[in-house]
């Protein structure tokens, strides 16, 4: 009796799990799309990277990026769940990123700094 009440919870516990990532996955928009502009402050200089995630469920394409005055990067398409870098030039003054696509999607981000743990690489000094 005391093995079956353990097996039923095991069994409603992973029916719970799997029932949460089908609902996930039913209710993702069919474009969609995820930006992360970093601006990482190391001992040898900052670093700014920007990377975009397409999280739909269908193709982006024609993806502008511009991500300072006279710096446009453009990449013809980003397949679901597919993730991308850009990087700006070192010559350009970064404020913000705008990304437009095909799609109709248009989206300006902030560029954020990750926090910094003492001890850990890239942490400065």
């Amino acid at each position: 009796m005391h093995r079956a009440v353990i097996f039923a919870g095991i069994v409603a516990a992973v029916a719970a799990v799997a029932g949460y990532i089908v609902y996930q996955q039913i209710n993702r928009p069919p474009f969609a799309l995820e930006v992360d502009a970093i601006k990482d402050t190391t001992d040898i200089g900052i670093q700014y990277r920007i990377r975009m995630t397409n999280v739909g469920t269908q193709q982006l394409t024609g993806i502008i990026v511009e991500l300072g005055a006279n710096d446009i990067q453009e990449k013809s398409f980003l397949n679901p769940g597919q993730s991308y870098y850009f990087y700006p030039d070192p010559e350009t003054q970064v404020s913000k990123v705008r990304v437009k696509t095909n799609e109709g999607i248009m989206i300006e981000s902030d560029y954020r700094s990750p926090t910094k743990v003492l001890g850990l690489p890239g942490a400065g000094r």
